[in-house]
């Protein structure tokens, strides 16, 4: 029986490790349930998979995720010296069929000395000169289907923001010419900072769709290292980097596989994109931003933000722990990286559990934590990933709240109706319609949580829209 392409990637993330290439058992993600072991007389936690749950290097895994997709964007940061850009090269090879010498003859290294002429393009001079022809040509780094950007927090700031709409859009502009990259994974690994770095802004990291953090490999993995060879030896990778006939990979069918993929469903209704939707409102939303609920969001508190506004009457909710929101292009990568989990992992849809599991990695390198997540967790500063992952538990929770509350069948039937102002095929007036909505917003009034508010905005703007239409398809004048 034919394998199937989840089956070919499953078998190639397992191929790399077994042939040494990229060895690291610090399993950090895992596609199931798992049971946390405490250590009693330390306070640290350990994970043992279920009997049926697989577990992953997130660095390796969301290599091969990320070559997987068109333009996916992947941030690599931790010490130098511990497999960040190998990890890129060999998910870049094995997974996009790129040979490995033309991913490592294209990589850029990340340095002040570096040039939009090293990095994006360059005149063609010896048509420039015969010719007085001025034509560009794009670099090797646009051209290679996989790029890599090593070091890339040693590039100069003025040469970062090109890279940023390379990340963004997989174009850049030189000389007033557009050049589009070719299609494949962008891979940017940062070392942490020294007097040799540049600070990434945070506009800049909001381009990555994932970020890893690399630890250097157990001492028991050395061993396995070791058995693989050494190159400055003699040790040929040749025979190591061949892709066996039977798993090359059709990179367009997957393509389609991960983007038919369907979400989860309870009661015939759709429970994963309302989730992510959910997590991006809760992490939206801000008391001390506006007194008015369209306004109270993160982006408007420009001046006084969480971390220097007085008590408000939502107290430890999870936007108190955040100072930032999330971006559209953020939410985008959310649902993009989990449906692709949910594929590698064999499932026939997208569910919660699988939003969960990529959500630390598409997170932590966007927000920042207030002081009084820091003070409930001083090692938070430092591991973000633990930090989304609690964000994302409090989340979850208050997400099965709303999804359990009694009142909350008022807030779907008004909305149903505002579609298109009929209840059982009937056409309602105005003010029956009037009447409907603002009974389902006082319902959802006596609820004193965030997601009770966000519920009643949105009820508010779909009745301003449907009053809208109304107005138009009468004619009536503008006031």
């Amino acid at each position: 029986m034919a394998k199937t392409e989840s089956q070919k990637v499953h078998e190639i993330y397992g191929l790399i490790g077994e042939r040494g290439l990229y060895v690291n058992t610090n399993l950090d993600l895992f596609g199931g349930p798992t049971k946390d072991v405490t250590i009693l007389t330390s306070g640290y936690t350990v994970q043992l998979a279920d009997k049926e749950t697989y577990s992953y290097a997130s660095p390796l895994l969301f290599a091969a995720l990320t070559s997987l997709l068109n333009y996916g964007t992947m941030l690599i940061t931790g010490a130098p010296g511990i497999g960040k850009t190998t990890s890129a090269e060999y998910a870049g090879h094995f997974f996009s069929g790129v040979p490995l010498d033309k991913i490592i003859q294209a990589e850029l290294l990340g340095n002040p000395n570096l040039t939009e002429e090293k990095t994006i393009a360059y005149y063609d001079t010896a048509k420039l000169i015969k010719e007085g022809v001025r034509s560009v040509i794009p670099t090797e780094f646009l051209r290679c289907p996989v790029k890599i950007w090593d070091e890339i927090n040693r590039t100069p700031p003025d040469l970062l923001s090109v890279a940023m709409k390379l990340v963004d859009t997989g174009k850049a502009t030189y000389q007033g010419v557009t050049l589009k990259s070719a299609v494949g994974p962008l891979f940017a690994t940062a070392n942490y900072s020294d007097e040799g770095t540049f600070q990434l802004t945070a506009p800049f990291l909001d381009r990555f769709d994932i970020a890893v953090m690399v630890t250097s490999p157990p001492a028991s993995d050395l061993e396995k290292i070791r058995n693989r060879g050494d190159e400055k030896l003699g040790n040929n990778l040749e025979n190591l980097l061949e892709i066996p006939e039977g798993l090359k990979l059709n990179n367009e069918q997957i393509k389609k596989e991960i983007n038919a993929l369907p979400e989860q469903t309870e009661k015939g209704i759709g429970i994963v994109y309302p989730f992510i939707d959910f997590i991006y409102a809760n992490l939206r939303f801000s008391e001390i931003a506006s007194d008015n609920i369209l306004r109270a969001t993160k982006g408007n508190a420009w001046s006084i933000n969480q971390d220097n506004a007085p008590t408000g009457h939502f107290q430890d909710h999870t936007s108190t722990y955040t100072i930032n929101e999330l971006s559209i292009r953020t939410i985008r990568a959310i649902q993009r990286y989990a449906k692709a989990f949910a594929w590698f992992t064999g499932k026939d849809k997208i569910t919660i559990k699988d939003v969960e599991t990529i959500l630390p990695y598409a997170l932590w390198h966007k927000i920042q934590p207030t002081k009084a997540a820091l003070e409930e967790n001083a090692k938070f500063s430092n591991d973000r990933i633990s930090f989304v992952r609690n964000l994302t538990k409090s989340i979850k929770e208050e997400y099965y709240s709303l999804l359990s509350d009694a009142n909350v069948k008022f807030y779907y039937a008004a909305l149903d109706i505002l579609k298109d102002g009929k209840f059982n095929n009937q056409d309602l007036n105005i003010d029956q319609v009037n009447t409907i909505t603002s009974n389902a917003i006082e319902r959802l009034g006596r609820i004193d949580k965030v997601w009770a508010l966000i519920l009643i905005n949105h009820l508010a703007n779909e009745y301003n829209l449907f009053i809208n239409k109304k107005n138009e398809a009468s004619n009536t004048p503008y006031k």
